[in-house]
């Protein structure tokens, strides 16, 4: 799929991609964490093939007069063999004791030092191998991970960097290959990091949407009902760790199967979307919105209280209620019932919590619809 095209993909869903390759679906401290842990277990895994590797052609080797069997050993067998293990052991300790619990930025910069660094010293300790500056560019497949494109742009750097480094401070000095040929090659290599870059980019562009298509809703392309579970567990571990409340509200329309036999499923439809346009127009830019179900709408609301989050509800509620839809019969107006809950203590597991949200929701439908009801009314 084109770059083009997945911007228009995008856009249909109402993503715009460009900026949510930042803003894509939350990696948490938990992700950042088990990230941390398989590229380091990775690398020991690559370290100890490239040790066994090293000691094949050892025992091949045919020593001479510029080189005997041990100068051999200490130069391609145990001086990057020591160097990227002591890299790896330092990196290992450091990242346990200090680094796993930091936010998703910090642990991608210390494994793009980590890759980074691992990759460097295989480079500069074999510079009689012409194409090993290649591996310089690896550390550029884990940028997708990011899904922050400075992170990116700053990988490009770092490789780029080093890569300079290389050239003018590692291999020997020959009157046959002058300055402005270094250069050229520094130059080259930084546009290959930088096409990398925007290979990188497309793919986790692409890879962006396909996930986002499977986890939305494709009537409304609000977010479904097993990833409205998923965002609510987070908020709530959110809650133990910082005490940071937010509010949860249910919507539901009014009479709707009677809606859908009046005037067909495609109106039915229609008045679905609807809804999703009150929602739009009703709420903050950091609420999640998700189709819970049917005719059934759900909304966390971070940092808000059970006040604020009522506010909300009952905005969207007079903005769908405000929608006029024609039919045969006329100009018709349909409404919502509403529920809201504020997590302000600590419940066995997300459904036992939402269904505070969804009694409220109960209470408005009870007591006449077209209203907004809390979980304390309806307690």
């Amino acid at each position: 799929m084109g770059y083009t095209k997945i911007i228009r993909e995008g856009k249909k869903m109402g993503i715009h991609m460009k900026k949510y390759i930042n803003t894509s679906r939350r990696i948490n401290t938990k992700e950042s964490e088990e990230w941390g842990f398989i590229v380091i277990n990775a690398l020991k895994k690559v370290w100890l093939a490239t040790l066994i590797i090293e000691l094949f052609l050892f025992i091949f080797f045919q020593p001479n007069e510029e080189c005997s069997r041990a100068y051999y050993f200490y130069l391609f067998v145990a001086r990057p063999s020591i160097g990227q293990g002591v890299w790896l052991a330092a990196a290992d300790i450091l990242f346990k004791k200090c680094i796993k619990s930091k936010s998703h930025r910090i642990v991608s910069l210390f494994m793009m030092i980590l890759v980074s660094g691992f990759a460097a010293i295989a480079v500069w300790v074999h510079t009689s191998v012409g194409l090993m500056p290649v591996a310089l560019l690896f550390p550029m497949v884990l940028c997708p991970f990011y899904r922050d494109w400075k992170m990116m742009v700053l990988q490009a750097g770092i490789s780029t960097a080093l890569y300079a480094a290389y050239q003018g401070y590692f291999l020997p000095y020959s009157p046959y290959l002058p300055p402005e040929n270094l250069l050229i090659d520094v130059t080259i290599f930084a546009g290959c990091t930088f096409v990398t870059f925007v290979l990188e980019e497309q793919v986790n562009l692409s890879y962006i949407l396909q996930e986002e298509k499977s986890v939305r809703d494709s009537l409304t392309h609000l977010y479904n009902h097993e990833t409205f579970y998923e965002e609510l567990e987070y908020h709530m571990k959110r809650y133990e760790e910082k005490k940071e409340t937010f509010s949860v509200m249910i919507a539901d329309i009014d009479n709707f199967k009677k809606v859908n036999d009046t005037y067909g499923h495609a109106f039915g439809d229609e008045v679905i979307r609807k809804v999703v346009v009150a929602f739009a127009e009703g709420h903050g830019n950091s609420d999640f919105c998700a189709r819970y179900g049917g005719e059934e709408f759900a909304m966390i609301l971070p940092k808000r209280g059970i006040e604020e989050a009522m506010g909300i509800a009952e905005n969207i509620r007079k903005k769908f209620e405000e929608i006029a839809f024609q039919t045969e019969l006329g100009e018709k107006h349909f409404t919502l019932s509403i529920g809201v809950a504020e997590y302000t203590k600590i419940y066995e597991n997300a459904s036992t919590f939402f269904e505070q949200a969804d009694k409220a929701l109960y209470e408005a439908k009870r007591s006449g619809k077209n209203r907004v009801c809390c979980a304390k009314s309806a307690e």
